[in-house]
């Protein structure tokens, strides 16, 4: 152990974070040039991310970038099973929080492959798969930041903006969590439910850029 992060893992958790917002963000502009509601769904609110990419031409671009990204996120979260700056972490809590990390990388392939299809089976792996990948995924983070000596990790920009993108998700998802006690007006409801989903998936993409960056600041 000598208490550095090694380089290895930057480049899968880098285009990890980079892949889905491109792939969500591109499908949806494709989307809006051919017919679908125009608008900025991260103030606006007016689709969910499903809906605005589950059809149309956008849906095959966001499966061709999707299903490499769900493979680069396990391969990212896998990568730091050897991470010696870890090391504030107990090895059953590395292992767990890695295989947190693997099995929201299975779910987000889960969604991406059956997005788009029609039937039960579509709406219950859809609904199942995005939940249970920005659950674990969201968890994992936690749990990594947790883990992460606190002056390690505040050495660097990337690990400043590491720990203000996990806290910017789970922000996110507690005010989602707690939206329908706050708002009574369906309409707006739906809206602000939208908004808030594209925010999340935005805050937790950006958590391994941010993370890639992390790691190779403390590379030697």
């Amino acid at each position: 152990m000598n208490g550095r992060f090694a380089p290895g893992p930057f480049p899968s958790l880098l285009l990890a974070g980079l892949l889905p917002i491109v792939a969500a963000g591109l499908a949806f502009a494709i989307n809006m040039m051919q017919g679908l509601e125009g608008c900025v769904p991260f103030w606006d609110g007016c689709l969910s991310v499903s809906r605005g990419i589950r059809s149309g031409p956008g849906l095959m671009v966001f499966k061709v970038l999707a299903v490499p990204a769900a493979g680069l996120l396990w391969w990212g979260w896998h990568g730091l099973q050897h991470e010696a700056g870890l090391r504030g972490a107990s090895a059953g809590r590395l292992r767990c929080l890695i295989l947190l990390g693997k099995l929201g990388a299975v779910f987000f392939l889960v969604y991406a492959l059956w997005l788009g299809t029609e039937g039960d089976i579509y709406h219950w792996l859809r609904r199942y798969g995005v939940v249970f990948y920005f659950g674990l995924t969201g968890l994992a983070h936690l749990l990594l930041l947790a883990a992460w000596p606190r002056d390690a990790r505040r050495a660097s920009i990337a690990g400043r903006a590491y720990a203000l993108m996990v806290w910017l998700t789970w922000g996110t998802g507690v005010a989602s969590a707690f939206k329908r006690k706050l708002i009574d007006d369906p309409q707006f409801l739906d809206r602000v439910e939208n908004a808030l989903e594209w925010h999340f998936a935005l805050y937790l993409s950006l958590c391994f850029v941010a993370l890639a960056f992390a790691l190779r600041a403390r590379a030697p």
